[in-house]
């Protein structure tokens, strides 16, 4: 693996490990996965921001343990 793929692994994992500190996500109640992930352009605490394909863009907060 060269050093982009392994920024872009090491960006994958991370997301996913932003996605499950949603409670929601871990007791199977949202998808394991983000749905909107190919979309995901950034993410901090509690934001997850994504722009569309289309230039749409739109964001999720983690609110009472769910991303909404």
């Amino acid at each position: 693996m060269d050093a982009i793929g392994a920024q872009h692994l090491s960006r994958d994992i991370a997301q996913q490990q932003h996605w499950r500190k949603a409670a929601s996500v871990r007791e199977g109640r949202q998808a394991g996965r983000d749905p909107d992930a190919s979309n995901l352009v950034e993410f901090d605490e509690t934001l997850r921001r994504y722009c569309a394909r289309d230039g749409r863009t739109y964001e999720k907060r983690l609110l009472n343990g769910s991303w909404v």
